[in-house]
C-alpha cells in the first residue's frame, strides 16, 4: 500500500516539474534584416542577420517557410537551413510570402521563435493564361493564350541541371500561340521552369511559371485497335506507334467493350486482352494507352471505334420457322384455291353426255335373270327402230290440159 502511494506521489511530481519547466521556457528571437534578391527570374537569394540577445552557448537553425502568395497562410514549402541565408528556385506567379523562424538546438529552456515575414508583390500583368504542356520523344509542346497584346512576347525555358536559360522557337505550324521545346534532358528532369517576356505599354513585363517533371505531361499517339477471333475466344489488340521510348510497364491499356447492351472498361498491363465469344452479339470496343503513374502521367486520345459480329437472337431460327412456315404454307393454298377456281375449265374439262347409241347400247346390254337362263341370252344387239315422222304426200298424174278461153264463144 505505501509502495502505490510512493509511486502515486512521484508521477505528480514529475508532472509538476514538466508545466513549471514549461512555464519558465521562453521564445527565441527571431531573425533580423530578412532581405532578397532575384539573381535570376527563376532563383530567390534570401538573407537575415543573427537574432539579437542570443547566447554564445546557443546554437540554432532556420526554417524557411514559402507561400505561393502573398498571405503566410496555407500549403507551403519548407526549408530547414544552418547558415544566415538560403536560395530558392521558386516562381513569382501570384506573389510570394517567405516566413523564417529561428529553432534551438541545445538552447535549454528556449522554444521556437516568432516568424519574420517578407511579403513580394505578384508581377503588375499577366501576360498568359491556360498554359498546356505535352511531352513526347524529347519534345514539349507548349501552348497557351495571351491575355494582353504584346507583340515581342516570347517564351524561355529553364532546366535546374542547367545553369543558362534557353528559348524556345516558335513553332508556326500550332494554330495558337505556342512553340515545342526540344531537349534530350526534358525526359530525366524533376523540375521546369517558363519565363515570359515582353513589353507592355512601354514597359517591360515578365511571368515566371513552374510546372512538374515534362513527364507528367506526357501525350502518347493514338492507338489502332484490331479485333480477331481465336475458337471461342475474342482476342483485341492494340497497337501504338510510339510505345518505345519507356519501358514495357509504362504503359497500361484501358478497353472499353460493349456487347449485347452490356458496356465494360478494363485495364490490362498487355497490349493484347481477350474475351469469351458471344456469337449472338455484336462486340464494339475502343482501347486508350494510359502512361502509367510509376513512371509519370498522361495519356493517348481513344482509338476508333471498332465493330465485330452481329446482333442475334439464338432463339430466333425456331421463332422464324414457326411462324413463317404456317404463313407460306396458308399463302400457298390461297393461291392454289384462286388458280384452280380461275382455271377450272382447262384442270377438270366437262364430259360431253353420251349419244342415244351409247345408251341404246347400255340398256339393252342389261340382262334379266330370265334372260340369263334362255338360250338366247347371247344375242346380238338389236338396236331400235327409230320412227320417223313423214309428212311426203304423193299426188295422181294428171295430164295438163290448157284452158282456152276461145272455146267459151
Amino acid at each position: 500500500m505505501c509502495r502505490f502511494w510512493d509511486l502515486t506521489l512521484m508521477i505528480c511530481f514529475s508532472v509538476s516539474v514538466m508545466f513549471v519547466g514549461g512555464d519558465n521556457m521562453t521564445e527565441l528571437p527571431p531573425p533580423k534584416n530578412l532581405t532578397f534578391i532575384w539573381e535570376t527570374p527563376f532563383r530567390l537569394s534570401l538573407t537575415w542577420e543573427k537574432p539579437e540577445d542570443l547566447d554564445h552557448s546557443c546554437r540554432v537553425n532556420y526554417t524557411v517557410h514559402v507561400y505561393s502568395s502573398q498571405d503566410c497562410s496555407g500549403k507551403s514549402n519548407s526549408k530547414r537551413v544552418q547558415t544566415l541565408g538560403c536560395k530558392l528556385e521558386v516562381p513569382n506567379e501570384n506573389g510570394l510570402c517567405i516566413s523564417v523562424i529561428t529553432n534551438p538546438e541545445n538552447c535549454e529552456q528556449r522554444r521556437n521563435s516568432q516568424p519574420m515575414n517578407i511579403s513580394i508583390a505578384p508581377p503588375s500583368v499577366m501576360l498568359v493564361k491556360n498554359r498546356s504542356n505535352e511531352y513526347s520523344h524529347s519534345k514539349m509542346k507548349c501552348t497557351w493564350i495571351p491575355v494582353v497584346d504584346v507583340q515581342d512576347l516570347s517564351l524561355y525555358y529553364w532546366l535546374p541541371r542547367d545553369e543558362s536559360i534557353k528559348k524556345c522557337t516558335p513553332d508556326k505550324t500550332i494554330k495558337t500561340r505556342g512553340c515545342i521545346i526540344h531537349d534530350k534532358s526534358l525526359k530525366e528532369a524533376m523540375n521546369i521552369f517558363y519565363l515570359f517576356n515582353g513589353t507592355y505599354n512601354g514597359t517591360s513585363v515578365s511571368n515566371a511559371f513552374k510546372d512538374e517533371r515534362p513527364v507528367d505531361y506526357v501525350k502518347l499517339n493514338k492507338p489502332q485497335l484490331t479485333i480477331h477471333r481465336d475458337e471461342q475466344k475474342l482476342l483485341f489488340q492494340a497497337n501504338g506507334s510510339d510505345l518505345d521510348e519507356f519501358t514495357k510497364e509504362c504503359y497500361t491499356y484501358q478497353y472499353t467493350i460493349s456487347n449485347c447492351n452490356k458496356k465494360e472498361t478494363t485495364l490490362d498491363i498487355k497490349s493484347q486482352h481477350e474475351v469469351q465469344y458471344d456469337p449472338a452479339c455484336k462486340y464494339r470496343a475502343r482501347v486508350q494507352v494510359i502512361f502509367s503513374k510509376n513512371c509519370g502521367e498522361g495519356s493517348s486520345d481513344p482509338s476508333d471505334e471498332v465493330e465485330y459480329g452481329e446482333d442475334n437472337d439464338p432463339k430466333l431460327p425456331a421463332l422464324l420457322a414457326v411462324i413463317i412456315i404456317p404463313l407460306i404454307v396458308s399463302l400457298c393454298l390461297l393461291v392454289s384455291l384462286v388458280l384452280l377456281r380461275r382455271h377450272k375449265d382447262i384442270i377438270f374439262p366437262k364430259i360431253p353426255e353420251p349419244s342415244l347409241l351409247f345408251k341404246d347400247m347400255l340398256i339393252n346390254n342389261i340382262r334379266t335373270p330370265e334372260e340369263l337362263q334362255s338360250p338366247a341370252a347371247g344375242r346380238l344387239y338389236i338396236p331400235f327402230e327409230e320412227v320417223v315422222e313423214s309428212r311426203i304426200s304423193l299426188e295422181p298424174d294428171t295430164p295438163f290440159v290448157p284452158t282456152m278461153k276461145n272455146e267459151a264463144k
